[in-house]
């Protein structure tokens, strides 16, 4: 054999080579992207959202919607339960439902079959109850300008105040850790008070550089914090009278943070514009994987459900909007090769892969 055609074949050889190695590059640099897809609305006012079960409870202006949502494609409204002067919040606990109903004050109501909602004890003229949470012995509400107001609940049917935190300002969310309770202030930022002592509420510190704060949320041992001024904090709560600062999201788009829900790698953020899908599994590193800003508006709250992310208004004609978090794989292209027959067999499988693609979108 000639050296001519020894370097013919070298040649070819290098080529396949090329290919090879390219093709290779398809499935190690290839990229997993997330996207959030709108999948579902149900029509109405909705101010904040908890899951229980297979159904969606969404405070609105007539009280609370029952929505189910066990098929999130096809929800279903069930019924309102009708309070006279609306609720701006709701905590679900063991089959009763908390209510924050606005002047109303607080609303209790049994809700094990949630197509027949029944109002089991009520206690209002307590300024405008905004959010609520409840242990299993006592009530907190956040009554804006009015501080945070303390029930004892033992009696279902008669809660009765037995205690207030007054201050500076106004408290638009309150949760509890053991008997610290965390305030969400917007003009004095993050509130710590000890309410072992119900009677007496004594405050610990207050984190004035959370600026804004409006919504919070706790899975296991972290605490998100929203706050108007476009930041999302995500705090440690181990030690629950001393939290410690993990990581900040401040919003490019400077969205106004309102709600705010998340586990131990992500974070879900109902602000101004629409919802956000926020990485915390590096901190203090929060990184923003995807948002959607399509015709929302301003969303008022947020939760989710495995895969599925569910807002709390959007428009002054929305109570509930249903997203869904998916993946897809891209490829890279894989460029121009010399070599005719190589060539041939390269533009095929690209012109393959982003059929493929295409279709994956469709």
């Amino acid at each position: 054999m000639s050296k001519l055609s020894y370097n013919k074949i070298y040649f070819v050889l290098f080529l396949i080579l090329i290919l090879f190695l390219n093709l290779e590059l398809i499935s190690s640099d290839a990229q997993t992207e997330m996207f959030i897809n709108k999948i579902s609305t149900v029509g109405g006012m909705g101010y904040d959202i908890e899951i229980y079960d297979n159904y969606a409870y969404i405070t609105s202006n007539g009280g609370v919607e029952i929505i189910n949502i066990q098929d999130p494609y096809n929800p279903e409204k069930i019924t309102t339960l009708e309070l006279s002067n609306g609720a701006f919040g709701v905590f679900i606990k063991d089959d009763l439902a908390f209510i924050a109903a606005g002047s109303s004050g607080l609303v209790i109501a049994d809700i094990s079959d949630p197509t027949d909602p029944t109002i089991l004890g009520q206690s209002s003229g307590h300024g405008i109850s905004r959010r609520v949470y409840a242990t299993d012995d006592y009530a907190f509400i956040a009554c804006c300008e009015d501080g945070l107001k303390i029930f004892n609940i033992s009696n279902l049917a008669n809660p009765i105040e037995v205690g207030e935190y007054l201050h500076t300002g106004r408290i638009d969310d309150v949760i509890l850790i053991d008997n610290i309770a965390i305030l969400a202030n917007p003009f004095l930022g993050l509130e710590v008070v000890n309410v072992t002592l119900t009677s007496s509420p004594q405050r610990i510190r207050t984190f004035t550089s959370a600026s804004g704060a409006t919504g919070l949320s706790t899975s296991d041992n972290l605490l998100f914090v929203g706050c108007y001024s476009s930041n999302v904090w995500v705090l440690n709560i181990t030690i629950p009278d001393n939290p410690n600062m993990l990581g900040v999201h401040t919003d490019t788009d400077e969205g106004e943070a309102q709600g705010v829900v998340g586990n131990s790698t992500h974070v879900y953020v109902a602000d101004n514009f629409g919802v956000e899908f926020l990485d915390i599994s590096n901190l203090p590193q929060i990184t923003e994987v995807a948002e959607y800003r399509q015709g929302i508006g301003a969303a008022h709250d947020v939760d989710f459900k495995d895969n599925f992310v569910l807002i709390a208004g959007g428009s002054s004609t929305t109570c509930l909007q249903i997203f869904e978090i998916a993946t897809e794989q891209k490829s890279r292209a894989l460029g121009i090769y010399v070599g005719l027959p190589i060539a041939i067999v390269v533009a095929s499988v690209s012109s393959w892969i982003i059929f493929r693609s295409k279709r994956k979108k469709a």
